[in-house]
């Protein structure tokens, strides 16, 4: 219990900006070794969130307000890390670049036009989906909330874990690249997070849509990168957790429409 709650914290530090985490985090632990802790950490990176998911009907906000107040606690909460790999991954390979210079795009700290557009198109998404979960149910929007953070994290963990770096010496290949078993097992817990809390928000039907569209989403984005890259980059990960929150939240909304 002890190693889990070190394992945590040390993956709150790096997926979050909350201050006790990044304090209690002073070594050089391969992060690698820590990803089955990941949708925990997500978890309670979205406690904020779901939060304002909660309370934000009863004091008399618009479901679209709620929604918008909610994914800018969690990119506040987050420092926009995954954003951040979203947007680097649809500059470098929205040109349809070789994969040297793909590469190369994707550590330049400029944003381009994909990158731009792919932002904006998350943020709207994510907004507009939630807000269908808030109208359908406060509660259920903020389970669905807490479930989808705890799954697209696992998600990243499983990707990691199954493809080889494709940047040697960038940010995913410096933490330690999980073994297949740890992967497997983030991915499993944050299925498992995500059902539950599913299914208490807003029932089977609709949570086992978001599981298979999240999960098709991630498929298809892992190959994707496989023939581009070769493998997988920090940015890459970051952008999975993207792609799949937004493809569970549809299937949540879909499901429960």
């Amino acid at each position: 219990m002890r190693e889990f709650t070190a394992s945590t914290m040390r993956s709150l530090a790096f997926l979050t900006r909350l201050p006790p985490a990044r304090r209690a985090f002073t070594g050089t632990h391969p992060l690698g070794e820590d990803v089955h802790a990941f949708p925990l950490a997500g978890l309670i990176a979205a406690l904020p969130a779901a939060l304002i998911l909660f309370l934000g009907p009863a004091v008399g906000l618009s479901a679209l307000v709620v929604a918008a107040l909610a994914v800018a606690a969690m990119v506040f909460v987050t420092g926009a890390l995954h954003e951040d790999g979203l947007g680097d991954v649809a500059d470098g390979l929205g040109g349809h670049h070789e994969r040297e210079r793909a590469l190369a795009i994707m550590k330049d700290s400029r944003v381009g036009s994909y990158g731009a557009l792919a932002l904006v198109l998350s943020i709207a998404l994510r907004i507009g989906l939630l807000a269908e979960l808030v109208e359908a149910g406060p509660i259920g929007a903020a389970l669905a909330m807490l479930g989808i953070a705890a799954a697209s994290r696992g998600a990243m963990a499983w990707l990691w874990a199954s493809l080889p770096s494709a940047s040697v010496g960038g940010t995913a290949d410096r933490m330690g690249r999980p073994d297949r078993r740890n992967g497997r097992a983030a991915l499993l817990i944050g299925d498992g997070l995500f059902l539950v809390s599913g299914i208490l928000a807003v029932g089977f039907g609709p949570t086992l849509a978001g599981f298979l569209l999240g999960g098709l989403v991630l498929l298809w984005f892992r190959g994707f990168i496989e023939r581009r890259l070769g493998g997988q980059t920090g940015d890459c990960l970051g952008a999975s957790q993207q792609l799949v929150e937004i493809a569970a939240l549809l299937g949540l909304a879909l499901g429960s429409g």
